[in-house]
């Protein structure tokens, strides 16, 4: 095999070698954050927008399993992919088909021809198979002094990638301040994830942690705006000042007139009871006031 069949190795059989590094993931309470979407393109050298749908069909051909588990070093649940059964079948069967490969290596200016299962052995760091792999797919050509480099060159991918990340987040978190999204900010949005080659299931997981974290906060917020109107109808009622800062307040916290006028009539409720409970209590603090006062007349 020349360097161009290594390097025409399907996708889905890269895919398949760079999981046969990663045994007994059915067993893990957590796993590693390598069997992750972001990290398997990174690992094979596919791209991201095309990496879902080989894991999908990989998955109907019962090759690859999916399962949402905590990943380690993240906060977040998120979804691993291991090998079946029939995947180690079909990737142990490719393991030993490309080892026993004779491919031309450029060592110091020099071809030389070397077995690929020797090429680990002869770099001062260590090399998968899927590296290998991925370096003849991507270079179309195997030089040591590349080789060399691998590890450093993943960890800068992934590093680029995660700042990739934030940087879509922070976007999507700007368009989803106000609660809502615009279609004008949904076209900007959109094109910063084809740009950034941001996944759409990455983008639905960010968007989905935002919304969820924007209604926590929206219902953190109501319940200290609460705590605040049952402070300011103490005294059943809402003076100029007061109404400046809870207006202030409003704003800041993203409360609708509507959610704050809900919420006045429920604190008036828990306060005065019925409806017209305050009004009956203003109106006979006002009959009483006027008997002191006609009494003093008299």
């Amino acid at each position: 095999m020349s360097i161009e069949e290594l390097s025409s190795i399907t996708s889905k059989d890269r895919i398949l070698l760079y999981l046969s590094d990663y045994r007994g993931m059915e067993d893990r309470y957590e796993l590693p954050a390598e069997i992750t979407q972001q990290l398997i393109a990174v690992g094979t050298g596919v791209q991201r927008k095309h990496l879902s749908q080989y894991l999908s069909d990989l998955m109907q051909d019962v090759m690859v399993t999916e399962r949402k588990a905590h990943i380690h070093g993240m906060k977040q649940r998120m979804n691993g992919y291991y090998l079946t059964s029939n995947g180690y079948t079909r990737a142990d069967a490719l393991r030993r088909k490309l080892e026993d490969v004779v491919v031309p290596i450029n060592i110091d200016g020099q071809t030389k021809q070397m077995k690929v299962e020797d090429i680990d052995d002869a770099t001062s760091i260590h090399l998968s198979l899927s590296d290998i792999v991925r370096e003849a797919v991507l270079e179309k050509r195997l030089e040591m002094s590349s080789l060399e480099t691998v590890e450093a060159r993943k960890r800068e991918a992934i590093e680029t990638k995660e700042q990739d990340t934030d940087i879509y987040k922070r976007a999507l978190m700007t368009a989803w301040h106000d609660g809502r999204v615009t279609a004008t900010e949904r076209f900007l949005v959109e094109e910063l994830r084809k740009h950034l080659n941001i996944s759409e299931d990455q983008h639905r997981r960010l968007e989905g942690e935002i919304v969820r974290r924007l209604a926590m906060d929206h219902m953190e917020f109501r319940r200290i705006y609460r705590t605040v109107l049952e402070v300011a109808l103490s005294d059943r009622m809402i003076s100029g000042p007061e109404e400046a800062i809870l207006e202030g307040l409003r704003r800041v916290m993203r409360i609708s007139r509507k959610e704050h006028e809900d919420l006045v009539r429920e604190v008036e409720f828990a306060i005065c009871g019925p409806p017209l409970g305050c009004k009956k209590e203003k109106d006979l603090l006002g009959e009483a006031l006027k008997l002191v006062r006609d009494q003093d007349k008299t």
